[in-house]
């Protein structure tokens, strides 16, 4: 992401979900991917509610899936 490589970004992050679906920094990651890059906001936020699901108390996924949210409403 940080050289603006947004597609193989994605490619390798959903690469890594594959071997492991609960890993939360591929999860916010994707998060962060989808809704600050590619302004998918529905995409950001499925992942930050799977994030969610398996931290409750995770604050920056709370607030970042926020933020999106005022997107799709």
């Amino acid at each position: 992401m940080l050289k603006n490589s947004l597609g193989a970004a994605e490619e390798l992050l959903l690469k890594m979900l594959e071997q492991d679906y609960k890993c939360i920094p591929v999860l916010s990651n994707l998060g962060h991917l989808y809704g600050r890059h590619l302004s998918e906001f529905e995409n950001a936020i499925k992942y930050y509610d799977i994030v969610l699901e398996l931290e409750p108390d995770n604050a920056w996924a709370r607030d970042a899936r926020r933020r999106y949210l005022r997107y799709v409403e």
